[in-house]
């Protein structure tokens, strides 16, 4: 009988392959039954075809977060371009719904990315995908600052911290607390939460509007 052929794969498709099965089993069991023994098991390679493209189980931790971060600015970017591009509040808004959906959309990206223990920040790139999805975020508030919508009063730094605990505090109840559906007693269903989000921020956007200005 003649010997059976290993999968082959086409350059780039291992290094791919691998991720996707790292997503899955992250999906499947938690992160802490990440292995590159066990992803390739999963993906149908030798145990030491990993190691062509990660060199430890760190490494493969740190490209999966890149691609999370990569795919959270896409999203947060389309929100913005999305929303109406004559109100800066309303595109605040769109942004911090975006990375809401974003987290229930990529749960396991989602639980790696914030995880310090895990993927210490120093894995991260200085430059790139990281950087680029907050950026996203603090040229937004930069537009708020200079169209208006916000006066001089409100500490820019303080606002962005405000903003990403809001959004970063709901998209975990929802992943892995009590949110995840709904809450009976606020009275708010599961599919309602990402759009309060947005209503919230741009509420208290408003409220921080000096008296008599009109933002931009």
């Amino acid at each position: 009988m003649p010997a059976k052929k290993k999968r082959a794969y086409h350059h780039g498709d291992l290094r791919r392959t691998l991720l996707e099965a790292s997503l899955a089993l992250i999906a499947e069991e938690g992160l802490d039954a990440l292995s590159l023994r066990e992803v390739a098991r999963r993906a149908g390679v030798s145990p030491g075809a990993p190691y062509h493209h990660f060199e430890s189980r760190e490494q493969l931790l740190t490209a999966l977060a890149i691609d999370g971060f990569t795919l959270l600015g896409e999203a947060m970017l389309r929100a913005r371009d999305a929303a109406s591009s004559a109100d800066v509040i309303e595109r605040f808004g769109a942004i911090g719904e975006a990375y809401v959906r974003f987290a229930l959309a990529h749960p396991a990206h989602f639980r790696l990315m914030f995880r310090p223990s895990l993927l210490p920040s120093e894995a991260l790139p200085s430059e790139g995908s990281p950087a680029e999805a907050f950026r996203v975020l603090l040229d937004i508030v930069a537009q708020l600052f200079e169209s208006g919508a916000v006066g001089g009063n409100v500490d820019r730094r303080g606002l962005v911290l405000l903003a990403w605990s809001i959004v970063h505090g709901a998209a975990e109840l929802m992943l892995d607390g009590p949110l995840a559906n709904g809450h009976a007693e606020l009275g708010v269903r599961a599919a309602e939460i990402p759009a309060l989000v947005t209503r919230t921020l741009g509420n208290i956007l408003k409220a921080a509007v000096p008296s008599g200005v009109t933002p931009r």
